[in-house]
């Protein structure tokens, strides 16, 4: 994994010695949703504030005839305030609760054959900002899972307002958390390796009429070793996959409305699969 970690390395290097000629894309939105009563409100209510702020910023290159690198991150935080009644039936505010983490970096290269299929590496980086796990410390950055994958792709269609492409490969997983040991009280760095076979499926289409776009990512996991598997039960056998559909309308000039909806599954975490809906409507700049 240190040699395919260096390739991809060396290919990062590559594509900032070609700097020039970026295809960039960014765009930052904010949105705020907030409820307030007064303190002699006949009804049970309580005020709230819930905040999230994205971000999603890409950099696309064809670097050679037989090369293409895309890098996209992905940034995502937001908070819930809300009020609670004591028994003497005084209100006050409560310390916020997250509602949105995500920190996600992709960089893809692509070798552009002209074949039927184009070979591609790819890291891949996952974490958030605020670390909750465990009540008594607070870790920023924790946990980060590392993916790096190879394998082939195809773009089964591309047109104007279109775009479909499927990932197959072999990937590679580190895992890498600082837990608290509970005798000592020291930091260790605990990596979990995996590896296995990796599926992706990417869907984007744009609605010129509404000026909005609608993007679908599906992600799919299959492991087939694990360094702790003498530690662990069966769950870490099963097939992990993520969904994610998000639909981005422009409302009136900078002012847009977006609709996101995400199903996960991931037995070690959770037995049932999981799923998270938000519907927003804020600020949204496009920087490029």
């Amino acid at each position: 994994m240190k040699k395919f970690s260096l390739i991809l390395f060396l290919l990062a290097v590559l594509s900032l010695s070609h700097a020039e000629g970026w295809k960039l894309a960014s765009d930052l939105s904010f949105t705020l949703t907030q409820n307030q009563y007064s303190d002699n409100w006949a009804g049970s209510e309580l005020s709230n504030i819930t905040w999230v702020a994205n971000s999603n910023s890409s950099a696309e290159k064809q670097m050679f005839d037989w090369l293409n690198n895309k890098t996209t991150l992905k940034l995502a935080f937001g908070q819930t305030h809300l009020q609670k009644r004591d028994t003497a039936g005084d209100v006050t505010w409560d310390h916020p609760t997250k509602s949105t983490d995500k920190i996600d970096l992709e960089s893809l290269s692509k070798f552009t054959l002209q074949a039927w299929v184009d070979p591609y590496l790819s890291l891949r980086a996952e974490s958030q900002f605020i670390d909750e796990s465990d009540a008594t410390l607070t870790r920023i950055v924790n946990p980060i899972l590392l993916t790096e994958s190879a394998g082939v792709m195809k773009t089964l269609w591309k047109k104007e307002r279109d775009e479909l492409s499927l990932r197959l490969g072999a990937a590679f997983r580190e895992k890498l958390d600082r837990e608290v040991l509970q005798l000592s009280g020291d930091r260790e760095m605990v990596t979990t390796v995996d590896g296995g076979a990796e599926f992706v499926s990417e869907f984007k289409h744009i609605f010129l009429l509404m000026d909005a776009n609608f993007k679908s990512k599906f992600w799919a996991y299959q492991a087939v070793f694990n360094s702790k598997s003498d530690e662990l039960n069966d769950d870490w056998k099963t097939v992990d996959f993520v969904w994610e559909n998000v639909l981005t309308a422009k409302l009136w000039k900078i002012v847009s409305g977006s609709l996101t909806f995400e199903m996960r599954y991931d037995k070690e975490q959770q037995t049932q699969v999981q799923w998270k809906q938000i519907l927003g409507v804020g600020v949204n700049y496009s920087f490029f």
